[in-house]
């Protein structure tokens, strides 16, 4: 019966289309009709409160304010000494690994050492022959030379060592940590192996936040770097600090990267409702977002005459969960359809 009902509505209203083009600009449709077909309708407003673009970003940790963790060696993970969350300070053991080269290592340092100290001595040496005329100045500037070099691959294998302790046991030494902050992430699990110089820990110094946005080319290019930005939950203002040069071709979108207040507590990978502060335009119309459909390509709604409906294409500045933003195509108290469009869309498509 139902069936019915809709392939009678359907009927009824095509008939005010017949010898109208393949895509109708307007549809005749009973209050019978509407009813059939489940068409309900929503109004379009124009608020003036509206301060820009809304939308949602993810918080990330910016630029020179995270520190990865590294293994100076080729080596397996026999512990990890901290989680996510936890506080650390630097010098502090984050992790337990064993490698072979590490005691390679260690002798290749005491080695380097004494060769410094054989250098520094052969080199005082020849300072002193030098000033009793039984050296040359090439054969002493030679020796400095040599004992440059030496203190030179002693520093580099100190440095190389200067993150990890030993433990007294053969191949075992802890890892510690080279900044204080909080353990932002741990990518292994005791028995993995990990390179050498591959992080697979990161410490967040926690003192600034970023949040990741993607806009709709168009919405982006109204925005430059010192946009503010007003965040939902916090009195702060965010700042655009980078907007990417490269627009998405799948999405067409743009990332930008704001800076987020100190005033207010983030955490990472934490999602927040932003809106971007842009000079409010009397011609930035809301609709419901359901109310907006595809028909060849182009975005369209569907206007109530009071008989039938206008078929009107419109500009999507962005568009939310709930509702779009629109730069024209629709004015402010007009009803459109928010439901029952599919077969709205095929009326006007003469389906």
């Amino acid at each position: 019966m139902v069936n019915w009902v809709l392939r009678t509505a359907l009927a009824i209203t095509s008939l005010a289309i017949l010898g109208e083009p393949a895509l109708s600009q307007t549809v005749e449709v009973s209050a019978a009709s509407r009813k059939a077909l489940g068409i309900s309708t929503a109004p379009v407003r124009a608020e003036s409160a509206i301060e820009g673009t809304r939308t949602f970003g993810t918080v990330i940790t910016p630029p020179g304010n995270s520190t990865p963790v590294a293994s100076p060696f080729e080596a397996v993970i026999l512990e990890t000494l901290v989680i996510p969350g936890m506080q650390v300070k630097a010098g502090d053991p984050v992790a337990l690994l064993y490698s072979p080269d590490y005691e390679t290592a260690r002798a290749e340092l005491e080695s380097q050492r004494i060769m410094a100290e054989h250098m520094d001595h052969l080199l005082e040496r020849a300072l002193e022959l030098r000033e009793l005329g039984l050296r040359s100045a090439q054969e002493a500037d030679e020796a400095e030379h040599d004992s440059k070099t030496a203190h030179l691959n002693l520093a580099a294998y100190q440095r190389r060592l200067s993150a990890v302790r030993s433990t007294g046991e053969a191949g075992r030494f802890k890892l510690v940590a080279p900044a204080s902050g909080t353990v932002a992430s741990v990518s292994v699990d005791a028995g993995e192996a990990v390179g050498m110089s591959e992080p697979f820990l990161s410490i967040f110094d926690g003192k600034r936040y970023w949040l990741d946005v993607a806009l709709p080319e168009r919405v982006a290019n109204t925005f430059s770097i010192g946009s503010t930005v007003s965040l939902a939950g916090s009195a702060g203002k965010g700042t655009v600090v980078a907007i990417d040069p490269t627009v998405d071709a799948r999405l067409q979108s743009v990332r930008i990267k704001i800076e987020l207040p100190s005033s207010t507590s983030w955490r990472l990978g934490q999602l927040v409702n932003l809106s971007l502060d842009a000079a409010g335009q009397e011609n930035n119309l809301i609709i419901p977002a359901q109310a907006i459909v595809r028909i060849n390509g182009v975005d369209c709604v569907f206007i109530d005459t009071g008989s039938g409906f206008r078929r009107a294409e419109v500009s999507v500045l962005t568009r939310s969960r709930e509702d779009a933003v629109l730069s024209g195509g629709v004015s402010s108290g007009d009803q459109v359809a928010v439901s029952g469009l599919a077969a709205l869309k095929n009326l006007a498509e003469g389906v």
